[in-house]
């Protein structure tokens, strides 16, 4: 069985009371009734009405005041509170209100009326307190959800380390044999009679450890990362002469492919600027690195130019253009993402596990940069990375 709602009225003439209570009783309505505003917040706390009907005029705590205490108990904050008086001016229903009432009706009123106002806001109180408890209930269930994110946040995050380390080990414990293989390959290349045939294997040989060896470089780059241990080595160096290294050390490559190298440096960059050079180098090397494996025919061109200058700093942005196979629009969203390859298929002609240019972009963002790529399928490609290099007071 349903119950009926609780309605307390608050009024020192009891023939008001008398009145109200046979109106709501036959109503359906439940009443408990008080003459006095100190009587009417004592059953207020017993018996926890669902609305309360108030004079103004009374004895003792006037309407207002007895309203604003029974405001001021937790329990009973959230009743609505309808107040009925003679005084019907606007400073009075101003007042009501500001004390902590949903509404004023003015004596005398109709029946009517009042009800309809009463089921009103009894009503809109247990679609309030409904709606407080979803409420309550899906904040409930959001921090559960946020507490499960959260776990499986640090479980990933011990994940990410636990790799990290491994990446890190790996590549530690693998450099030093290594580089045994590579300078006994490069001695035996160099230093040893050898034949035409068993010169073309271990040149070979020398190449996929040299590619096995920048591998390891980049893993132990990464991890470095991750664990905050990549350090930044400012010195003076000369851009002409950078970039004349970074060409001396891939030479090989280009001449065992045949592909001529264009070099356009500015001018002005015939100066010392002050840098990370050693970050400078490796990006630029893994960028004329891929021109050099995507490119079959055609040319390479390497552009330096100067395209700031303020605040003792000197922006510089460095190009690397090939006529190699392109690369679709769709396969540039992902270029710069860890691991990521153009064909990523077994059958593929290109080797590399994708970590170059994802180290590229990470030396560049460490040094405040910028890179990126322009380009088509079939068409080539344009990379390109822009650097602030402090110059040399």
């Amino acid at each position: 069985m349903v119950s009926k709602p609780l309605v307390l009225v608050i009024d020192d003439s009891l023939v008001n009371l008398a009145f109200l209570g046979d109106i709501l009783e036959k109503n359906h309505f439940d009443i408990v009734l008080a003459n006095s505003g100190e009587r009417g917040l004592a059953i207020a706390k017993q018996s926890h009405p669902d609305i309360v009907l108030l004079d103004v005029v009374m004895p003792g705590w006037d309407g207002y005041e007895t309203c604003e205490r029974i405001k001021q108990d937790t329990e009973l904050e959230k009743i609505p509170i309808l107040f009925l008086s003679a005084l019907g001016s606007t400073e009075n229903k101003v007042r009501a209100l500001q004390a902590g009432g949903v509404d004023y009706v003015s004596k005398p009123f109709q029946k009517e009326e009042l009800l309809a106002r009463v089921r009103t806001h009894i009503e809109l109180a247990h679609l309030r307190k409904n709606l407080e408890r979803e409420v309550a209930n899906k904040t409930e269930s959001i921090q559960s959800l946020f507490e499960a994110l959260q776990l499986a946040y640090e479980k990933t995050q011990q994940a990410s380390i636990l790799k990290s380390q491994f990446l890190r080990n790996i590549s530690h414990e693998f450099r030093t044999p290594m580089n045994i293989v590579l300078g006994m390959l490069e001695m035996l290349v160099e230093e040893t009679e050898l034949t035409q045939e068993q010169r073309h294997y271990t040149e070979a040989a020398v190449n996929a450890a040299k590619q096995l060896m920048d591998i390891l470089v980049n893993m132990l780059n990464f991890s470095q990362q991750f664990n905050n241990e990549l350090k930044q080595i400012i010195t003076d160096f000369e851009i002409p002469d950078l970039v004349d290294n970074v060409i001396k050390n891939l030479a090989a490559r280009m001449k065992a492919k045949d592909l001529p190298l264009i070099t356009e440096i500015a001018p002005q960059l015939n100066k010392p600027l002050r840098g990370n050079s050693d970050y400078v180098h490796k990006i630029l090397s893994k960028l004329l690195d891929n021109a050099i494996k995507f490119t079959a025919q055609g040319e390479i061109i390497i552009r330096v130019d100067e395209i700031e200058t303020a605040d003792h700093k000197c922006w510089i942005r460095f190009e690397v253009k090939d006529t190699g196979i392109g690369i679709s629009p769709e396969q540039q969203t992902y270029l710069f993402h860890t691991f990521y390859q153009v064909d990523g298929s077994p059958t593929r002609l290109y080797q590399g596990i994708g970590m170059g240019l994802a180290v590229a972009k990470m030396f560049t963002e460490q040094m405040g940069g910028k890179i990126g790529v322009t380009s088509a399928l079939s068409q080539g490609s344009l990379f390109w990375f822009q650097i602030p290099l402090d110059l040399k007071s």
